[in-house]
């Protein structure tokens, strides 16, 4: 419950960036570093989307998104 719509603000805890699910009209927020380990849960919808390009940890999604800036 520390994390509860704090999407995007840092975890209280390790200060990691909370991250998002989606389904239907709910969504969950979750520190991927305290609660999962570093795996980043999928979103349905976008993991339908995205399928083999999903990324697995949240290094992966970090390193996303340094490369969509260079």
């Amino acid at each position: 419950m520390a994390v509860h719509g704090k999407y995007g603000q840092p975890c209280p805890v390790c200060g990691t960036k909370i991250q998002r699910i989606v389904y239907a009209d709910n969504e969950a927020n979750y520190c991927p570093t305290c609660q999962t380990e570093g795996r980043l849960l999928a979103d349905r919808s976008l993991s339908r989307l995205l399928k083999e390009d999903w990324p697995k940890t949240l290094e992966e999604l970090e390193d996303r998104k340094r490369g969509q800036k260079a």
